[in-house]
């Protein structure tokens, strides 16, 4: 396989993506970052995707932390953006629904959600 400018630029953006999310799950903890796949990193912005929409408003809440500690590792991230993954479909382009116990989002998150049901 030729090796081409692209294709080496887009492998050098996976693996910086990759070390930069060691250090992610460095900073936030293993339940956190378990929920958390880095994404694309170009240009000074890292994408970074999270397992719900609640996952999504905790992380934002570490960028500024997240944004320092990459920096003082020698990292050029300009800003961090955070988005929901869309969940994976299975079979046919028919989405199954997902058993409430299969929830991605870190434990602390699980046992708060479930004490906002009991309570409702």
């Amino acid at each position: 396989m030729q090796r081409t400018p692209l294709l080496l630029s887009l492998q050098q953006q996976a693996l910086d993506s990759r070390r930069m999310g060691e250090e992610l799950a460095r900073a936030l903890g293993a339940d956190m970052a378990g929920a958390v796949q880095p994404g694309r990193f170009a240009d000074g912005c890292w994408t970074l995707g999270a397992s719900s929409s609640a996952v999504a408003a905790k992380l934002k809440l570490y960028v500024p932390l997240l944004l320092r500690r990459l920096r003082q590792a020698g990292w050029a991230v300009d800003r961090i953006q955070v988005r929901v993954a869309a969940p994976q479909s299975q079979g046919g382009g028919v989405r199954a629904e997902a058993p409430a116990q299969a929830s991605a989002a870190p434990a602390a998150v699980r046992e708060r959600l479930r004490a906002l049901r009991e309570r409702l």
